[in-house]
């Protein structure tokens, strides 16, 4: 099993992902800008969670985090949505959804903003 990195690698690969969207959209990757907008919410989940020292190997345990912090306060209710969202993405990266360059620049500032929102925390 692979132990978890500090709070500040997953933090940094997070502000990454979210830097490498717009190249990706230029480039017409739209699969991989899916799956970094993904990477970028997941990987700000593994920083809080981590700092936390909560367990946050797994897709499903990533979830039990977001909805921890929105049942504990931490963070607003409307973070469950933003989760979803990034969730939805990383769908895009396999096929299973299609999405336009308009609702990934879309939903792009929506993830920035859960991002930002997590960082907080640290």
């Amino acid at each position: 099993m692979l132990m978890p990195r500090p709070a500040a690698y997953y933090t940094e690969r997070s502000a990454h992902f979210l830097e490498r969207v717009d190249d990706e959209l230029d480039a017409g990757e739209l699969e991989v800008a899916c799956e970094l907008l993904w990477g970028a919410a997941a990987h700000a989940v593994k920083a809080v969670a981590q700092s936390k020292g909560w367990s946050h190997g797994t897709h499903r345990r990533l979830s039990a985090v977001v909805e921890r912090l929105v049942n504990e306060g931490w963070v607003p209710p409307h973070l469950s949505g933003q989760y979803k969202m990034a969730s939805d993405f990383h769908q895009g990266f396999y096929g299973d959804r299609e999405f336009s360059v308009a609702h990934i620049q879309f939903a792009k500032a929506t993830i920035a903003d859960f991002v930002n929102t997590l960082r907080r925390l640290l």
